[in-house]
């Protein structure tokens, strides 16, 4: 090899060295910390996946993309949605914490008014409370009303 392929040799290792110097260097910069993956779903298409997952008896899946969608306009409803699969799956006060963090949010929420109202109802316990949240709930006037009503009958019959 003469000594003009050991130069270009020479140049081309060289700027290989410096684009990897700089690639690792720059994987630590604030500009390259600021570039995140987005997620590619909205909150409520996350809530729409997860009632979905949940029709389909695919519990963990549905708890899953109803904790990824409680944020901004859709918390309360996701929070609601998690303490249906607490409910269903037996956990009655892991439900009842998400149906209160659920009115924390959204006190006009009538489906975790209906939901918190019917969980005390079935405990037989804080009927008073139950009452006065299914009433909240029907003066919100709720569409369709039947299962509000269904459980104002069934809290007023356990009392």
């Amino acid at each position: 090899m003469d000594t003009r392929g050991k130069s270009i040799l020479g140049h081309h290792a060289y700027a290989i060295a410096v684009a990897l110097i700089l690639l690792v260097g720059l994987n630590g910069c604030a500009t390259w910390r600021g570039l995140r993956a987005t997620d590619p779903l909205s909150p409520s298409e996350r809530l729409n996946l997860g009632v979905s997952y949940e029709r389909d008896g695919k519990l963990d899946l549905a708890l899953r993309e109803y904790e990824r969608a409680a944020t901004g306009s859709t918390k309360s409803m996701a929070l609601t949605y998690q303490g249906n699969i607490y409910a269903t799956r037996n956990s009655p006060s892991m439900a009842e914490r998400k149906y209160r963090a659920a009115l924390n949010v959204d006190p006009d929420n009538v489906v975790a008014l209906n939901n918190l109202a019917w969980l005390l109802a079935q405990e037989g316990r804080s009927l008073a409370e139950a009452e006065a949240l299914i009433r909240r709930a029907l003066a919100l006037d709720p569409e369709p009303r039947d299962p509000y009503e269904s459980t104002l009958k069934t809290i007023l019959e356990s009392r």
